[in-house]
C-alpha cells in the first residue's frame, strides 16, 4: 500500500516515485512517473500524497490534477491518472520481484555454507539494550517530547492515520471513553510524519539534556526514580500577576512536585557586626538581605520560565516592532539581539537559570558573560516590583527584616564591573538590521558585546560546567 510520494530532481528530469509498505518486509520505493518539468512533478506527487491521505481529492484539488495531466505528456500523463486511482483505493499493484520478504528465522542465528557463523551487526553490539549508563562508552542525550493535538474533524484524522498503515487496537482492549482508538491514531501520526489530517498541533515542546553518572543520572530502563522533564508555566499564564501561581507542566503523569523554596534566612545571614548600625560603620555595612535574595531569585526565575516559554513559540523567528510586546522577554532585549535564533534564546533563558542558581546556592549572582549580566539587569528592573506580592508568599514574609531590604539599587553598583552591556540600548544600536549597518560605521559594537560573543566567559571568574545542560 502507498506510504508517501517524493520526487527526485536532477538537471535533465524529474521523477515522482511513491513509498511502498507491505506486512511482511521492508518498505521500498517505485517509480511512478518520469518528466522534464520540475514544477509538474512537485504537484504531482503533493496530489497523489492528498488522495491517498484523505481517500478522494476536492474539487479545487481535481482542477489541479487536470491541469497537471493537460500539461503532462501523454505517457507520464497516463501514469499519474492510474497512480492517482491507486493513491484513492490505497492498494498498488506491484510485480513480486519488486520486494522481497525477511526470512522467517533470525538471522542472527544464519550461518554461512562453510560452516562459519554471520558476523553480528554493528549495530547489536553499538548500544546493548540492557546496558546502565556507565557501560556505555560515548555521551547520552535525553530527549523528552511534549506534544499536544486537537482533533477537530475525528473521522477524517482516523482514515488518514489508517490510509499511513495504522491500525486500532483490538475491541476487548479499548475503553469506553476512546472506542475507535484516537489516542493511538495521533500517536502514530506523532511517531511517523507529526501531521494528521484533521489534527492541530497545539503544543510541540522539547526538552533535552546530558545523562551524566557523576550526578547520578541513569538511563530510563535502570532509573530507580520516575523520569520527569518540566516544560514550566503555560506562556498565556504571563498574565497572571503572581507568578507563584503558574501552574507546571509535565511529561510524566505522576504530578509534578513543587521545588521548594530556598531558606534564604540560613544562606543570607547577618554579617556580625557590632549593633550600633551607623551609616559610616565599617562592620555594618551592607550586605544582600534574605528578602533581597529572594524577591531577585524569584525575579530570575520569572524570567527563565518566560524565556522558555518564548522559545517554544518564537523559535527561530525573528523579534518585530508589530509584535507589540508578544514576546515578553525576548522583545526586552536590546535590537540587535531580534534576529538570533532558537539555540541563542536557549543560553540566555538557561543564563536566568544561572544566575538564580547562584543565590540558591547562598551566592552573589555572578556573571560570568553578557548574557547573565544583561538578564541580571532586567531582574534587578523586575524586583522591585516583585515587593507587592511579598504579602502573598508566606514563605517570604517570614524572613528576617533589615534596613537594607529591597536596595536594588546597592545591588546594580555592587554585582557589576561595568554596565557596558546597557550601551545596546543606544538608539545607534537599536535601528533596522540595515540601518544599523551604516549607523555602526560611526560607532561599532565592541566585538565583546556582539550578540554572538554574549556566551563567551569572563577571564575574571570561574565559567560555569559546559555540562550543565537546560532546563526546557
Amino acid at each position: 500500500m502507498p506510504r508517501d510520494f517524493f520526487c527526485e530532481h536532477s538537471r535533465s528530469k524529474s521523477r515522482v516515485l511513491v513509498l511502498l509498505a507491505h506486512p511482511a518486509g521492508p518498505t521500498c520505493l517505485q517509480t511512478v512517473l518520469t518528466c522534464r518539468d520540475a514544477l509538474l512533478a512537485q504537484h504531482a506527487a503533493l496530489l497523489l500524497s492528498l488522495s491517498a491521505l484523505h481517500g478522494a481529492l476536492t474539487p479545487r484539488q481535481q482542477a489541479t490534477a487536470h491541469k497537471v495531466v493537460t500539461a503532462l505528456p501523454d505517457a507520464p500523463a497516463a501514469s499519474f491518472r492510474q497512480a492517482l486511482e491507486r493513491a484513492r483505493a490505497g492498494v498498488w499493484p506491484t510485480n513480486a520481484s519488486a520486494i522481497f520478504t525477511w526470512p522467517a528465522d533470525d538471522p542472527l542465528d544464519r550461518v554461512h555454507e562453510d560452516g562459519q557463523e554471520e558476523e553480528v551487526p554493528v549495530s547489536g553490539t553499538r548500544s546493548p539494550g540492557d546496558a546502565r549508563l556507565a557501560d556505555l562508552p560515548g555521551p547520552v542525550v535525553r530527549v523528552v517530547q511534549l506534544r499536544e493535538f486537537h482533533v477537530y474533524d475525528q473521522a477524517k484524522a482516523l482514515n488518514a492515520a489508517a490510509a499511513c498503515g495504522w491500525q486500532p487496537l483490538p475491541d476487548e482492549e479499548l475503553g469506553e471513553d476512546d472506542p475507535d482508538d484516537l489516542v493511538g491514531a495521533v500517536m502514530f501520526a506523532a511517531e511517523t510524519t507529526g501531521e494528521l489530517p484533521g489534527a492541530d498541533c497545539l503544543t510541540d515542546a522539547q526538552e533535552g539534556h546530558l545523562l551524566l553518572s557523576a550526578r547520578g543520572d541513569e538511563v530510563a530502563d535502570w532509573s530507580a526514580e520516575p523520569v520527569r522533564a518540566d516544560f514550566g508555566a503555560g506562556w498565556r499564564l504571563r498574565q497572571v500577576p503572581n507568578p507563584h501561581a503558574a501552574v507546571q507542566r509535565t511529561a510524566d503523569a505522576p504530578p509534578a512536585r513543587k521545588e521548594p523554596q530556598p531558606d534564604f534566612a540560613s544562606l543570607f545571614p547577618r554579617p556580625a557586626a557590632c549593633g550600633c548600625e551607623k551609616d559610616d560603620c565599617e562592620k555594618c555595612s551592607w550586605w544582600l538581605t534574605p528578602r533581597t535574595a529572594d524577591r531577585l531569585f524569584c525575579a530570575l526565575a520569572w524570567l527563565a520560565d518566560t524565556a522558555y516559554d518564548d522559545v517554544a513559540e518564537l523559535r527561530d523567528r525573528p523579534v518585530i516592532d508589530e509584535d507589540d510586546g508578544t514576546w515578553g522577554f525576548f522583545s526586552r532585549l536590546p535590537r540587535v539581539t531580534w534576529h538570533q535564533g532558537r539555540q541563542w534564546r536557549r543560553g540566555v533563558a538557561r543564563a536566568c537559570d544561572d544566575l538564580a542558581g547562584d543565590l540558591a546556592r547562598g551566592q552573589w549572582p555572578q556573571p560570568t558573560c553578557a548574557a547573565e549580566e544583561m538578564v541580571l539587569h532586567l531582574a534587578l528592573d523586575d524586583a522591585p516590583d516583585g515587593a507587592e506580592f511579598a504579602e502573598d508568599s508566606p514563605s517570604h514574609t517570614t524572613l528576617p527584616t533589615h534596613r537594607d531590604d529591597y536596595d536594588f539599587d546597592a545591588c546594580s553598583e555592587l554585582f557589576f564591573p561595568d554596565h557596558d552591556v546597557l550601551r545596546l540600548y543606544d538608539r545607534r544600536h537599536s535601528d533596522t538590521p540595515e540601518a544599523t549597518v551604516s549607523s555602526q560605521e560611526s560607532c561599532p559594537i565592541p566585538a565583546a558585546l556582539q550578540p554572538d560573543e554574549w556566551f563567551e566567559d569572563f577571564l575574571n571568574v570561574n565559567p560555569r560546567s559546559p555540562e550543565r545542560g537546560f532546563r526546557r
